[in-house]
């Protein structure tokens, strides 16, 4: 995946925190080769448990990317695909050492997993989208769970340029039920967490602009990283 990148020798200020679980998000990866360079500096100063990846792993491919990428990684690796990835990364993921999480249910610890990829089909897409009735169905039991996407809901962690552009499907679901953790990327404007009625929404930001987010599941803090 090439050279090591001039930023691994600046560092990272970062506090540590230790938990029962401690979760790096990552998102918008797309096709930054220094990624597992990336990952090894914060593993290095910080400690955490699984991976998950909210997304557009590959920049419009290609597919294979995925698999290399996942395969590089330290740790559990729990993955969704993205509009920006083609449709063979979902089984690109599911042929790496990583875990497809694109519409289903994962038991991590003393957590369910829910994941869904790709976007609800508004806006530009390779191929890879959900439905309402996907969203229902994977949605009805995440009381506690969490939920790694790609597009966010609606007016969570989703404003470009004053205008929020997330997933109604999603926010109309997420609206009824109280997840432990959303965990979103695609709007790279919008990175950041908040609470809300007791779940903490995280989006990364986009990794391939030197971007990350370690979130510790016991004390409920979120550490935002940059390069």
């Amino acid at each position: 995946m090439g050279a090591k990148p001039p930023f691994l020798r600046k560092g990272f200020l970062l506090v540590r925190i230790l938990s029962l679980m401690r979760i790096l998000a990552l998102a918008d990866i797309h096709g930054y080769e220094y990624t597992p360079y990336f990952v090894e500096e914060i593993e290095s100063l910080y400690d955490f448990d699984v991976i998950m990846i909210a997304g557009d792993i590959t920049n419009f491919g290609p597919a294979e990317f995925a698999k290399e990428l996942l395969d590089s990684l330290p740790k559990k690796v729990i993955a969704v695909p993205g509009n920006c990835d083609p449709v063979g990364t979902v089984k690109a993921i599911e042929k790496s050492k990583g875990i497809n999480a694109h519409k289903k249910r994962i038991r991590l610890e003393n957590y369910t997993v829910i994941g869904l990829g790709g976007t609800d089909g508004k806006g530009f897409s390779m191929g890879i989208t959900f439905t309402a009735e996907d969203v229902n169905n994977l949605l009805k039991e995440c009381n506690g769970c969490i939920f790694l996407t790609h597009q966010p809901p609606f007016g969570i962690l989703d404003e470009v340029g004053h205008r929020h552009v997330g997933s109604k499907i999603l926010r109309t679901a997420l609206d009824k039920i109280t997840p432990s953790l959303v965990i979103s990327g695609h709007i790279h404007e919008a990175r950041g967490y908040e609470i809300r009625n007791n779940t903490i929404f995280v989006n990364p930001g986009p990794t391939r602009m030197g971007y990350a987010a370690i979130i510790d599941m016991k004390s409920r803090e979120v550490l935002m990283i940059e390069k």
